[in-house]
């Protein structure tokens, strides 16, 4: 009797792995949705002088918006460890790659880099991105410790309150405390997901180092136009309530793992909330991938973009005037 019941389970593991290793490999397919893509542009460290707002993407929530004049970006995320690297190696920046791609990218000098919150994907880079742009690093506590430990300059880091205005040019930047995606327990526990970083991180660091540290939506106004970057699926009821944005960055990455009551909350809080026009998914592509190759959207296993997407059209088309955009290319850009 016994044996039967452990060939039963064997052969269940069997089909187990197969399967997850079947998911691991595939990917949905980005060019089901070409319509969506944006015109190809290069992306350049800033808009001609004169013209509407520039935004351009590199991947996960970095992005460089621009009026010509003045310059930000979120997270300045280029590294981009590959898996092996983040499971069983120590993490630290990659100066010469940083170097690389911001040169690539044209972006010679930024007034703030601003990580939506201090996990290794969006606060890593950010400091040595500070240090070669003479940007203020922009955050929680939890990055000024990043960049703290790694030598970034006091001068160089700002931890505004929840609601305070910061200007930067014509730009008016606020960080309102928003809240991480929903994560798996395991997933969570070893991301420090609700915990911060207590003392200035030393390099290299532990996957599990780079603890969330609070989570914000990013609200940038300007002259030309507001822009929302929710740079994590998660939400606050009524933490917008008030704010208008022409067009909104929304972050994706996890959202096939949530309900479709979650999700409607989460459009609904974030999209609707502040009447956007234009909605710009972020955070769908997989960044264990190196910048130098083509966005990608994550494995089944980890995420399902087409249920993401498919769900981000529905929700927009419910509103006459709503425009989805897809910006597929690293540093890939649209004038705004």
């Amino acid at each position: 009797m016994v044996k039967p019941i452990l060939i039963t389970l064997a052969a269940a593991l069997v089909l187990a792995v197969a399967w997850s290793a079947d998911q691991w490999r595939q990917r949905p397919d980005l060019n089901h949705y070409r319509e969506y893509f944006a015109p190809h542009r290069d992306g350049a460290a800033a808009a001609p002088p004169g013209a509407q707002l520039e935004v351009t993407y590199f991947g996960t929530s970095t992005l460089l918006i621009s009026d010509g004049e003045t310059a930000l970006m979120t997270d300045g995320f280029f590294t981009r460890p590959d898996l092996g690297t983040l499971l069983f190696a120590g993490l630290a920046p990659d100066r010469q790659l940083i170097t690389r791609a911001l040169r690539q990218a044209g972006i010679t000098s930024l007034a703030a880099v601003i990580p939506v919150h201090s996990h290794h994907d969006h606060a890593m880079d950010a400091p040595e991105v500070a240090r070669q742009t003479g940007a203020l690093l922009v955050g929680s506590e939890s990055t000024a410790n990043i960049g703290r430990g790694w030598g970034l300059p006091e001068h160089q880091i700002r931890v505004p309150r929840s609601g305070e205005p910061l200007r930067f040019g014509r730009f008016t930047v606020t960080l309102l405390v928003s809240k991480h995606a929903p994560m798996p327990r395991l997933i969570a526990r070893i991301s420090g997901h609700g915990k911060s970083i207590e003392q200035p991180l030393q390099h290299p660091a532990a996957l599990g180092d780079y603890k969330e540290g609070g989570s914000f939506a990013v609200v940038i106004e300007h002259p030309e136009g507001n822009l929302l970057v929710q740079g994590s699926a998660g939400y606050v009821p009524g933490l917008l309530q008030g704010i208008q944005a022409d067009t909104v960055f929304l972050g994706i990455g996890g959202l096939s793992k949530q309900s479709a009551a979650y999700r409607e909350a989460y459009y609904r809080e974030t999209v609707a909330a502040v009447g956007a026009s234009r909605v710009i998914p972020i955070h769908w592509d997989d960044f264990t991938l190196p910048y130098s190759t083509p966005l990608q959207p994550m494995n089944l296993l980890i995420n399902d973009f087409t249920v993401e997407m498919d769900f981000i059209l529905g929700a927009a088309e419910s509103v006459a005037g709503t425009q989805v955009i897809i910006l597929p290319r690293w540093g890939s850009s649209l004038l705004l």
